[in-house]
């Protein structure tokens, strides 16, 4: 059977694989199928998964700072304590998966497809979804203060329990979840939407 490493390359296929501790760091795994695979400690900064598919794969602990993964499709995955800040997650289909603990501060998730996908605890401060399509998503106890939601298109979309301060674009939240505390942060940015001019007395 193949070691872990002596899989890597663009075009690759993995299977079955369960990789610990490994240093994967700017490893090309562009177009590659990945299933039935856990990655639990492997570094991955850098990496890149441009137009990879996963399906039914595992991360946790896992470094995906910088990685580039745009125009992947990932489905039924899970992913923990994972670090995604930077990343490049653009045009990318994210269906059937659960995101817990991980940090997207600062990610590119524009024109991504977000479909039935729950973010629980994690930080998504400064994200980019831009032009994203959201359908079914929910962001427990998320941090989302400063992420920028211009022009995202939101379907059965669940805020409740998520930070919401300084959210740019969240006129289009129209039909999304929230609680009434979270609609005084949403409160200027909203004005801003519906063209308000707030003034003092």
């Amino acid at each position: 059977m193949a070691e872990p490493d002596d899989v890597l390359g663009d075009d690759s296929d993995l299977a079955d694989l369960h990789v610990d501790e490994r240093d994967w760091t700017s490893a090309r795994l562009a177009r590659s199928d990945i299933a039935r695979c856990r990655f639990e400690g492997v570094r991955l900064a850098g990496a890149s998964f441009e137009g990879a598919r996963l399906a039914d794969v595992e991360f946790v602990r896992c470094d995906l700072a910088g990685a580039d993964l745009s125009g992947a499709h990932v489905v039924r995955s899970h992913f923990a304590d994972c670090r995604f800040t930077g990343a490049e997650l653009t045009q990318m289909t994210l269906r059937d998966l659960s995101f817990e603990g991980c940090r997207f501060d600062d990610a590119n998730l524009r024109m991504t497809l977000v479909e039935r996908v729950t973010f629980d605890g994690c930080v998504l401060a400064g994200a980019d979804l831009v032009s994203a399509r959201l359908a079914q998503a929910r962001f427990p106890a998320c941090d989302l203060a400063g992420a920028d939601f211009t022009n995202a298109q939101c379907s059965e979309v669940d805020f409740r329990g998520a930070r919401l301060e300084g959210v740019r674009g969240a006129g289009a939240f129209a039909g999304a979840t929230i609680t009434p505390d979270q609609l005084v942060a949403l409160a200027p940015e909203l004005a801003r939407a519906l063209g308000l001019r707030v003034v003092e007395e």
